[in-house]
């Protein structure tokens, strides 16, 4: 995706996040005036948005369907950096009284910004009328995006980290079933035993891996897969962490067996991965479902599933992107009363967000046929139904600093065979570290 998007494609440097917003405001004088009629009083909403590369083109002709279908509403696009620099303008807006009428941010995020009052609630009766409620969601993704009772951020979608598998390759290795579905990978030895059919039967490395120098990669294949052991992860500021070790050690170990340079190379950066995948240089790949049109457009013959259950429960990483309201002193009334009716646009259009491979969080898109009919988008959306967030706690979330702590602790056993326990010790250390320091609210 820019997945988020992704920091594989970020576009803007600092000095580029400061020349974006004329740009992309400029972008949004066109947006409004597709969207009006000449001689038509609007109403402006400015929307804040970390979406570049392939995602950013997507929710571009999002925006602009909004605007065709809302005559009366001027949308006013800005895209900002990707990643930490993006939640902290977000943060000074709301505190400066500068902030937009709305917000795209990830739902790991609100407890982070919530508990400050940088955001509000929405309104769930003034969302019902623009069409918005709660039984048309996902359930899980519409729980994430609630802190202590509230909504503080509408789902646009679920985006995970799934399991890519090339066909043909793995058809060679005699992994697929009579549908063409990867399987043998339900446990640890039967994970193992795939790769090394493959490995058999192809000549080369059967997965691809990309981490080095990435935590957040680090951080999705690890707690999506501590999830199928311990659950989800809450952490309580001030308190030591409710982290099982054991869990933590099995997943290490796990991964270390996968990482022995003939099932998996162990050095792998993130564009390394999906260069060996693109080129069918391995069958298997741990990455994110943003990536799906990069293979679209390479040819190869491929399929995603949800990731495996390798241990006691379903558990696929990942996030949602939610539309949230930057906290205003005097919100004007008609500018957010548009902008409920521009998000629930937003989420009526989310059919072409698939196309970017994020699982749409409607349900009433999920269901319909011409999502069903959308592969390999439709063989992976039961990972909406039992996702695995990031640990929740102010200080984490996509894009935080608190991945590049779990990668420290974590990548010298992933790529140098350390200790697991050894590892997962380093990292408790490092989230009991991180509840001690003091909220910023």
């Amino acid at each position: 995706m820019t997945y988020e998007s992704e920091p594989r494609r970020r576009v803007l440097g600092r000095r580029g996040l400061l020349g974006a917003a004329p740009a992309a405001t400029l972008g949004a004088l066109s947006l409004a005036g597709c969207g009006g009629r000449a001689g038509q009083e609007q109403t402006g909403v400015q929307l804040w948005h970390l979406f570049t590369g392939g995602d950013g083109g997507i929710f571009t002709e999002m925006l602009e369907q909004a605007g065709a279908s809302l005559p009366d509403v001027a949308i006013d696009p800005i895209v900002l950096t990707w990643g930490g620099p993006y939640y902290t303008k977000l943060a000074m807006a709301s505190v400066g009284g500068r902030a937009p009428d709305a917000a795209v941010m990830h739902a790991s995020r609100i407890p982070g910004h919530a508990p400050g009052g940088l955001l509000e609630p929405w309104d769930l009766e003034e969302l019902a009328k623009a069409g918005v409620r709660e039984e048309g969601i996902s359930p899980a993704i519409w729980e994430k995006g609630t802190y202590e009772g509230d909504l503080f951020g509408v789902p646009l979608d679920f985006h995970a980290f799934p399991l890519f598998y090339n066909t043909r390759l793995c058809e060679e290795a005699g992994v697929l079933d009579s549908d063409g579905k990867l399987i043998g990978m339900d446990s640890v030895e039967g994970f193992y035993d795939v790769a090394d059919a493959i490995v058999e039967a192809t000549g080369q490395h059967a997965i691809s891996y990309g981490y080095t120098g990435s935590g957040a990669q680090v951080s999705r294949l690890f707690w999506g897969l501590y999830a199928q052991i311990a659950g989800q992860v809450e952490f309580t500021p001030g308190e030591p962490a409710d982290f099982d070790t054991d869990a933590g050690t099995q997943v290490v170990e796990f991964i270390q067996g996968l990482l022995d340079d003939v099932r998996a190379p162990r050095n792998l950066n993130e564009d390394s991965a999906i260069a060996a995948f693109s080129s069918e240089r391995s069958a298997i790949l741990f990455s994110g479902n943003w990536e799906v049109p990069t293979f679209l457009d390479a040819g190869i013959p491929f399929d995603v599933m949800p990731m495996p259950t390798v241990f006691d429960q379903p558990a696929t990483f990942g996030d949602s992107h939610v539309f949230v309201l930057p906290k205003q002193d005097n919100p004007d009334p008609e500018r957010r009363e548009a902008t409920y009716r521009v998000v629930a646009t937003m989420l009526a259009n989310s059919q072409l967000w698939a196309q970017g491979g994020h699982v749409p969080a409607s349900t009433e898109i999920l269901t319909s046929a011409d999502y069903q009919s959308m592969v390999p988008q439709s063989h992976y959306a039961a990972a909406a139904e039992t996702p695995a967030f990031p640990p929740e706690a102010w200080f984490t979330g996509s894009g935080s600093d608190f991945q590049a702590r779990v990668s420290e602790a974590l990548e010298p056993a992933f790529l140098y065979s350390d200790d697991a326990a050894t590892a997962v010790d380093r990292l408790r250390a490092a989230i009991d570290a991180s509840l001690q320091s003091t909220p910023p609210f």
